[in-house]
């Protein structure tokens, strides 16, 4: 598995390099209307777009790890509680309320 992960990984790496080889066009970005970036190649463009989508996308996936994380946590203390109560209320004598209710009736 380890091979095809890597070969995967060649793949990719090789058709970024391919890319960025064959898209040298420049273009002027216009970020605020008093200030222009001349002369950036479209390729480094839409690999920062890339990047930062996926620094977004990671902060997303972080944000609902540490909910799910909190939740697991809350989930644990609860079923340790539950446990604990089973464990109580099996531990019951119920032999001395059964001699309480004969000495009650005779």
């Amino acid at each position: 598995m380890n091979y095809v992960s890597n070969a995967i990984k060649a793949l990719i790496l090789i058709y970024v390099v391919l890319f960025v080889v064959y898209n040298k066009e420049t273009v002027p970005i216009t970020l605020f209307p008093s200030y222009t970036i001349n002369n950036i190649t479209i390729s480094l463009l839409i690999l920062g777009a890339l990047f930062a989508g996926g620094i977004v996308a990671a902060m997303g996936f972080l944000i609902e790890r540490m909910r799910l994380k909190n939740e697991m946590k809350n989930i644990r203390k609860i079923l340790a509680r539950s446990e604990e109560e089973n464990h109580r209320l099996r531990n019951l004598p119920l032999v001395q309320d059964l001699d309480a209710q004969n000495k009650d009736k005779g």
